[in-house]
């Protein structure tokens, strides 16, 4: 099949450079390919000459026959093509908006090179949202914040990164290489509404009531540029990643310092969630899952 392919297009092209160009070949492949067909056929198909070709009576012969047997070939190769497209298994995959861009490639690479019968769609969310819908089943795993606590799922955790407050200039922390959760005492915590993530909210007030952050700032909304204009206003800080995330990102630009956070072990986890009976019944999304360990592993 590739010999009457590389004929038919160094027919249509009479050059054997731009015929190669078209196949994605060398020229000397390709003229190697031509003369094995010549071979196998017992007549010259080409008279070769500066700075082209042309076909010979035996070429001018072939071509309609090969030009067919090719064409036929590809519908073929066109129906199956969409026959394997079409029964794949879509797998929806929540997404958290401070998931690691590196946990999330590799998720999907290696997704892809170790299932190509399936096809992950991304829906990204927060947090609470996304941990329902793995629960009802509108999504198959979702990658997620803070402490899961539901019998029905297993979880792994994927990712932790440090984390650290986004404050104002101007308010005494420009030049600081860290600060004292204690130090911000005077200052409100601002934050988007806590039913994005609950866990993580009532986790993140305890630990700033124990050092004595009493006063707050919740948005109605989940809304991080409205979150932004607040800190960069210097009417409250808010904890952010100190390596990537949609927390971060929504406070470029503005005029903040992004400080880490010392004495105090302050991270933002992510953790993969998927229903454990579905893992039990389901070899797609016990694929999936383990998937996702092996990404938590690192291997």
């Amino acid at each position: 099949m590739f010999h009457l392919r590389y004929f038919v297009t160094v027919a249509d092209e009479l050059h054997f450079t731009r015929a190669a160009e078209r196949l994605n070949i060398s020229a000397s492949p390709l003229s190697r390919r031509i003369r094995d067909l010549e071979r196998e056929l017992g007549v010259e198909l080409f008279v070769r000459g500066s700075p082209g070709v042309s076909l010979t009576a035996a070429g001018r012969e072939l071509l309609p026959a090969a030009r067919d047997v090719v064409e036929r070939f590809d519908a073929i190769e066109r129906r199956f093509r969409r026959t394997a497209v079409h029964s794949r298994r879509i797998v929806t995959v929540g997404m958290a908006p401070d998931v690691s861009p590196a946990i999330r490639h590799a998720f999907l690479d290696r997704s892809r090179l170790e299932l190509p019968h399936i096809e992950v769609r991304i829906q990204p969310d927060n947090t609470a949202p996304l941990t329902q819908a793995v629960l009802d089943g509108p999504v198959d795993l979702a990658f997620v914040h803070g402490r899961v606590d539901s019998r029905d799922l297993d979880t792994v955790r994927v990712d932790a990164q440090p984390a650290g407050i986004a404050i104002g200039t101007g308010l005494g922390f420009d030049d600081r290489q860290s600060v004292r959760l204690e130090e911000l005492r005077d200052v409100a915590y601002a934050s988007i509404n806590h039913e994005a993530a609950p866990s993580v909210y009532r986790a993140t007030d305890a630990l700033l009531v124990r050092h004595g952050v009493l006063k707050r700032i919740v948005l109605d909304s989940h809304n991080l540029g409205d979150l932004s204009h607040i800190v960069a206003d210097g009417r409250a800080f808010a904890l952010v990643g100190l390596r990537y995330g949609a927390t971060r990102k929504a406070f470029y630009g503005e005029p903040v310092v992004i400080v880490p956070v010392e004495g105090v072990n302050l991270t933002i986890t992510t953790d993969a969630v998927w229903r454990r009976d579905r893992f039990a019944s389901d070899e797609t999304i016990a694929q999936i899952a383990q998937v996702a360990r092996a990404v938590a592993a690192g291997s």
